[in-house]
């Protein structure tokens, strides 16, 4: 099979070079299942890898495995196991950590990290769905417990954690206040959002008003920053906790909290609960772009850009021989 891996020809903090490589396909072990990846799709957690940043950890981790990105996908199941059953169509999220990855033509998945695609979702839109439904159903749901006719403060709000938080406040019956791109907000409203600032002209929602929650997946914003939209008992959230670990210290002392989720995991439960909750139409796919799995560089490279517009995709269908 084919399978996107990275190699060092350096020491020290250089990036690490991406390559597609042809590898053994996966032996499934007991409660795994085989899975033909046909999207798999693309983090931020993954960039940070390419540029350098977990050389240290990527390193160790190539001792063990080839593939160590891609951490979202969906595809077909090729094995029978004890839940699913070869033919079905699966969506995937894995450890961020310890994998197994996705950016390869086929995976050996835990079936505690599956879930059954609804009849009304795609292979390709379930991919686009999958790592930012995840992300935005804990923070809103788990951390924030929003409720109807919470004010909720989303930046980042068209990247495909922020577009699915947009997408699951509403849901939820929030009131949703977003943070984009100018050439975003637009399409920002039409997800939910009742109002849109521009962030590279300089908007920022009037200090008098105050959110029940902020939740920062950009991030842009720290909890120092944050506290003057919110109220006296609310609560800032942020996708990457090691960027404001100060504010975690601050908010030991203020009836504000900082919140912060890593998602590096799936279990069953959720899985599951993400499965209704597209079925139930709160997850709309939105697909910035796809790109061939012989292309991964520039979907890394793009994946670093201002004014993207939901989940960048690696298509692992049809991959050159």
């Amino acid at each position: 099979m084919k399978a996107l891996t990275y190699s060092f020809t350096h020491s020290g903090t250089a990036p690490p070079s991406l390559s597609l490589v042809e590898l053994p396909i996966p032996k499934v072990k007991e409660e795994e299942v085989l899975v033909r990846v046909h999207y798999a799709g693309l983090s931020y957690f993954d960039v940070e890898t390419s540029q350098g940043t977990r050389n240290r950890a990527i390193k160790s981790a190539l001792k063990k495995t080839a593939v160590i990105s891609g951490i979202e996908m969906a595809g077909i199941v090729e094995s029978d196991g004890k839940r699913f059953k070869a033919g079905d169509r699966v969506l995937a999220y894995t450890h961020i950590f310890k994998g197994p990855f996705f950016h390869a033509e086929y995976v050996a998945v835990a079936e505690s990290n599956l879930a059954v695609l609804p009849e009304n979702a795609t292979l390709e839109g379930a991919a686009s769905i999958v790592g930012g439904a995840l992300t935005a159903l804990n923070a809103l749901e788990r951390v924030a417990c929003l409720e109807a006719g919470s004010a909720i403060l989303i930046t980042g709000a068209t990247g495909s954690v922020g577009t699915a938080g947009v997408q699951l406040a509403t849901h939820l019956g929030a009131e949703v206040s977003a943070v984009c791109h100018s050439s975003q907000t637009d399409f920002v409203l039409t997800q939910g959002a009742l109002q849109a600032y521009a962030y590279d002209q300089k908007e920022l929602p009037p200090s008098q008003h105050q959110f029940d929650v902020v939740f920062d997946t950009a991030p842009s914003l720290s909890f120092s920053k944050a506290k003057q939209y919110l109220k006296p008992a609310g609560k800032y959230i942020t996708t990457m906790p090691h960027l404001d670990v100060g504010g975690f210290a601050r908010s030991l002392f203020s009836r504000q909290k900082w919140g912060y989720l890593m998602e590096y995991n799936a279990d069953a439960p959720r899985m599951e609960r993400l499965r209704t909750l597209i079925s139930e139409g709160a997850f709309t796919s939105v697909i910035d772009s796809v790109y061939p799995s012989d292309g991964a560089q520039d979907a890394f490279t793009h994946q670093l850009e201002s004014g993207k517009r939901g989940k960048i995709l690696l298509d692992f269908r049809d991959v050159q021989d």
